[in-house]
Protein backbone atom coordinates (compact mmCIF):
# COMPACT_ATOMS: atom_id res chain seq x y z
CA UNK A 1 0.00 0.00 0.00
CA UNK A 2 1.12 3.27 -1.22
CA UNK A 3 2.28 6.16 1.57
CA UNK A 4 1.33 9.88 1.32
CA UNK A 5 4.52 11.96 1.59
CA UNK A 6 2.86 14.27 4.76
CA UNK A 7 4.70 16.90 3.09
CA UNK A 8 2.55 17.27 0.19
CA UNK A 9 -0.84 16.09 1.91
CA UNK A 10 -1.75 19.49 2.42
CA UNK A 11 -5.26 20.89 0.52
CA UNK A 12 -3.71 23.91 -1.20
CA UNK A 13 -5.27 27.41 -0.10
CA UNK A 14 -7.33 29.46 -2.37
CA UNK A 15 -6.13 31.21 -5.55
CA UNK A 16 -2.79 28.80 -5.39
CA UNK A 17 -1.23 28.33 -9.08
CA UNK A 18 -2.27 25.01 -10.47
CA UNK A 19 1.35 24.38 -11.95
CA UNK A 20 2.88 24.58 -8.63
CA UNK A 21 2.95 21.69 -6.37
CA UNK A 22 1.69 22.28 -2.69
CA UNK A 23 3.62 21.41 0.17
CA UNK A 24 3.20 21.80 4.03
CA UNK A 25 6.85 21.15 5.15
CA UNK A 26 10.31 20.36 2.63
CA UNK A 27 10.96 17.60 0.29
CA UNK A 28 14.30 16.84 -0.57
CA UNK A 29 16.80 16.41 -3.68
CA UNK A 30 17.98 12.77 -3.51
CA UNK A 31 21.29 14.30 -3.67
CA UNK A 32 20.75 15.04 0.29
CA UNK A 33 21.94 12.46 1.90
CA UNK A 34 20.70 11.18 5.46
CA UNK A 35 23.16 12.27 7.21
CA UNK A 36 22.71 15.76 5.79
CA UNK A 37 19.27 16.09 6.73
CA UNK A 38 20.04 14.65 10.37
CA UNK A 39 22.08 17.52 10.65
CA UNK A 40 19.28 19.79 10.15
CA UNK A 41 18.10 18.41 13.84
CA UNK A 42 21.30 18.76 15.92
CA UNK A 43 21.45 20.86 18.54
CA UNK A 44 24.41 23.84 18.22
CA UNK A 45 24.74 27.13 20.13
CA UNK A 46 23.25 29.45 17.36
CA UNK A 47 20.38 27.12 17.17
CA UNK A 48 19.98 28.23 20.77
CA UNK A 49 18.99 31.40 19.98
CA UNK A 50 16.52 30.87 17.41
CA UNK A 51 13.14 31.12 17.44
CA UNK A 52 10.79 28.03 18.47
CA UNK A 53 7.80 27.47 16.60
CA UNK A 54 5.80 24.60 17.68
CA UNK A 55 3.77 22.08 15.75
CA UNK A 56 0.49 23.19 16.40
CA UNK A 57 1.41 26.13 13.98
CA UNK A 58 2.55 23.85 11.20
CA UNK A 59 0.61 21.24 11.20
CA UNK A 60 -2.59 22.62 9.38
CA UNK A 61 -3.59 22.36 5.81
CA UNK A 62 -2.35 25.42 4.89
CA UNK A 63 -1.08 29.06 6.59
CA UNK A 64 -4.74 30.43 6.47
CA UNK A 65 -5.55 31.98 9.90
CA UNK A 66 -2.48 34.10 9.48
CA UNK A 67 -1.80 34.57 5.68
CA UNK A 68 -3.58 34.39 1.99
CA UNK A 69 -2.68 34.63 -1.21
CA UNK A 70 -4.66 37.34 -3.53
CA UNK A 71 -4.43 38.68 -7.16
CA UNK A 72 -3.20 42.14 -6.96
CA UNK A 73 -5.02 44.85 -8.63
CA UNK A 74 -4.25 47.64 -7.34
CA UNK A 75 -2.62 50.42 -7.18
CA UNK A 76 -1.53 50.65 -11.06
CA UNK A 77 2.40 51.11 -10.01
CA UNK A 78 2.27 48.55 -7.83
CA UNK A 79 5.36 46.05 -9.73
CA UNK A 80 3.27 42.84 -9.74
CA UNK A 81 0.09 44.34 -10.45
CA UNK A 82 -2.01 41.36 -11.98
CA UNK A 83 0.18 38.96 -10.26
CA UNK A 84 -0.52 37.12 -6.52
CA UNK A 85 1.04 38.71 -3.20
CA UNK A 86 0.73 37.74 0.01
CA UNK A 87 -1.42 39.09 2.18
CA UNK A 88 -2.06 39.24 6.13
CA UNK A 89 -5.54 37.75 7.23
CA UNK A 90 -5.63 39.14 10.20
CA UNK A 91 -3.67 41.66 12.43
CA UNK A 92 -0.43 40.19 13.16
CA UNK A 93 1.98 41.90 15.82
CA UNK A 94 5.76 42.54 15.45
CA UNK A 95 7.50 39.70 15.60
CA UNK A 96 4.67 37.25 14.90
CA UNK A 97 5.73 33.68 13.01
CA UNK A 98 3.84 33.99 9.55
CA UNK A 99 4.57 30.65 7.66
CA UNK A 100 7.31 28.47 6.67
CA UNK A 101 9.49 28.65 3.72
CA UNK A 102 9.47 25.45 1.85
CA UNK A 103 10.20 23.60 -1.50
CA UNK A 104 12.95 21.25 -2.31
CA UNK A 105 16.03 21.35 -0.26
CA UNK A 106 18.79 20.59 -2.70
CA UNK A 107 22.72 20.66 -2.19
CA UNK A 108 24.56 23.42 -3.89
CA UNK A 109 26.19 21.35 -6.45
CA UNK A 110 25.56 22.59 -9.75
CA UNK A 111 24.08 19.63 -11.03
CA UNK A 112 21.71 20.21 -8.14
CA UNK A 113 20.70 23.41 -8.51
CA UNK A 114 18.72 25.50 -10.99
CA UNK A 115 20.45 28.65 -11.61
CA UNK A 116 17.37 29.77 -13.50
CA UNK A 117 15.03 29.54 -9.99
CA UNK A 118 13.94 32.78 -8.83
CA UNK A 119 12.88 31.70 -5.54
CA UNK A 120 16.12 29.78 -4.23
CA UNK A 121 16.92 30.41 -0.32
CA UNK A 122 20.12 29.60 1.30
CA UNK A 123 19.33 27.29 4.02
CA UNK A 124 21.93 25.68 5.85
CA UNK A 125 25.70 25.64 6.11
CA UNK A 126 27.11 21.43 6.46
CA UNK A 127 29.38 21.06 8.59
CA UNK A 128 32.87 21.22 6.81
CA UNK A 129 34.80 18.13 8.72
CA UNK A 130 31.75 16.09 8.80
CA UNK A 131 30.73 16.56 5.08
CA UNK A 132 33.97 16.84 3.52
CA UNK A 133 34.27 20.46 2.45
CA UNK A 134 31.07 21.30 3.80
CA UNK A 135 28.73 23.28 1.12
CA UNK A 136 25.10 24.20 1.85
CA UNK A 137 21.77 23.41 1.41
CA UNK A 138 19.40 25.56 -0.03
CA UNK A 139 15.56 25.86 -0.63
CA UNK A 140 13.94 26.16 -4.17
CA UNK A 141 10.21 26.82 -4.32
CA UNK A 142 10.13 27.48 -8.19
CA UNK A 143 7.87 23.72 -8.81
CA UNK A 144 7.11 23.22 -5.25
CA UNK A 145 6.07 25.31 -1.93
CA UNK A 146 3.69 27.34 -0.29
CA UNK A 147 2.13 30.86 0.47
CA UNK A 148 5.94 31.71 1.52
CA UNK A 149 6.98 31.98 -2.36
CA UNK A 150 4.41 35.05 -3.19
CA UNK A 151 6.06 36.93 -0.68
CA UNK A 152 6.91 40.09 -2.63
CA UNK A 153 9.64 42.39 -2.53
CA UNK A 154 8.84 46.07 -1.07
CA UNK A 155 10.49 48.10 -3.31
CA UNK A 156 8.31 49.95 -5.43
CA UNK A 157 5.69 49.01 -3.48
CA UNK A 158 6.02 50.21 0.62
CA UNK A 159 9.56 52.14 2.06
CA UNK A 160 10.89 49.26 3.72
CA UNK A 161 9.88 45.95 4.46
CA UNK A 162 7.41 44.81 7.08
CA UNK A 163 8.40 40.67 7.37
CA UNK A 164 11.74 38.72 6.92
CA UNK A 165 13.05 35.86 6.39
CA UNK A 166 14.51 34.08 9.97
CA UNK A 167 16.15 30.94 11.28
CA UNK A 168 13.84 28.82 13.14
CA UNK A 169 13.26 25.75 14.63
CA UNK A 170 10.20 23.64 14.33
CA UNK A 171 8.55 20.20 16.04
CA UNK A 172 8.82 17.27 14.01
CA UNK A 173 8.20 13.77 14.55
CA UNK A 174 11.22 11.50 15.71
CA UNK A 175 10.59 8.06 16.32
CA UNK A 176 13.78 8.23 18.04
CA UNK A 177 12.59 10.55 20.66
CA UNK A 178 10.10 9.68 23.80
CA UNK A 179 7.61 12.50 22.98
CA UNK A 180 7.67 11.80 19.60
CA UNK A 181 9.35 15.20 18.58
CA UNK A 182 12.22 16.65 18.12
CA UNK A 183 13.04 20.31 16.78
CA UNK A 184 14.54 20.69 13.80
CA UNK A 185 15.93 23.88 11.73
CA UNK A 186 13.94 25.67 9.14
CA UNK A 187 13.21 28.96 7.86
CA UNK A 188 10.49 31.30 8.40
CA UNK A 189 9.01 34.49 7.17
CA UNK A 190 7.74 36.27 10.07
CA UNK A 191 6.84 39.89 10.86
CA UNK A 192 10.06 42.47 11.57
CA UNK A 193 10.33 42.92 14.96
CA UNK A 194 9.21 45.99 16.75
CA UNK A 195 10.86 49.21 16.16
CA UNK A 196 14.14 47.09 15.38
CA UNK A 197 16.40 46.51 11.74
CA UNK A 198 16.27 42.47 11.69
CA UNK A 199 20.02 42.56 11.47
CA UNK A 200 20.35 38.60 11.51
CA UNK A 201 17.71 38.25 9.09
CA UNK A 202 17.63 35.78 6.47
CA UNK A 203 16.40 36.63 2.50
CA UNK A 204 16.53 35.92 -0.97
CA UNK A 205 20.15 36.78 -1.14
CA UNK A 206 22.41 38.61 1.39
CA UNK A 207 21.86 41.94 2.75
CA UNK A 208 19.62 42.99 6.21
CA UNK A 209 16.03 43.77 5.87
CA UNK A 210 14.88 47.26 6.58
CA UNK A 211 12.34 46.59 9.66
CA UNK A 212 9.26 47.77 9.80
CA UNK A 213 8.65 47.44 13.29
CA UNK A 214 5.00 48.13 13.25
CA UNK A 215 3.20 44.74 13.03
CA UNK A 216 0.74 43.95 10.06
CA UNK A 217 -2.87 44.86 9.94
CA UNK A 218 -5.32 42.13 8.39
CA UNK A 219 -4.89 42.88 4.23
CA UNK A 220 -1.95 44.54 4.35
CA UNK A 221 0.48 42.70 1.90
CA UNK A 222 3.63 41.16 3.84
CA UNK A 223 6.58 42.22 2.33
CA UNK A 224 10.08 41.01 2.58
CA UNK A 225 13.41 42.61 1.49
CA UNK A 226 15.23 39.56 -1.70
CA UNK A 227 18.58 41.96 -0.84
CA UNK A 228 20.88 43.09 -3.27
CA UNK A 229 22.98 39.90 -4.08
CA UNK A 230 19.34 38.83 -5.14
CA UNK A 231 18.72 41.18 -7.80
CA UNK A 232 22.82 41.35 -8.55
CA UNK A 233 23.12 37.89 -9.36
CA UNK A 234 20.45 38.33 -11.68
CA UNK A 235 22.00 41.42 -13.45
CA UNK A 236 19.30 43.43 -12.26
CA UNK A 237 18.83 46.34 -10.34
CA UNK A 238 15.74 47.03 -8.15
CA UNK A 239 15.01 50.02 -10.60
CA UNK A 240 14.37 47.79 -13.72
CA UNK A 241 12.53 44.86 -11.53
CA UNK A 242 8.88 43.43 -10.94
CA UNK A 243 8.43 41.57 -7.31
CA UNK A 244 8.37 37.88 -8.46
CA UNK A 245 5.17 36.70 -6.54
CA UNK A 246 3.53 35.16 -9.31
Amino acid sequence: MATTDPATAGSPPENWPEEVQYLTDLTYSPAVTPDMRNALGRPSTTAESLDKVTRTLVSAPNNGDRVGIRTIASPAHHPALGQRGLFAAADMPPSSFLCLYVGRVHTDAREDTDTRSHYDLSFHQLDKEEFGGGGGLSIDATNCGNESRMANDFYGIADKANAEFRDCLVQVRSDRRREGWKWERRVGIFVCPAGLAAAGARRLGAGKTDGGGAGLKAGEEVLVNYGREYWDSRNMTVHKTSASGT
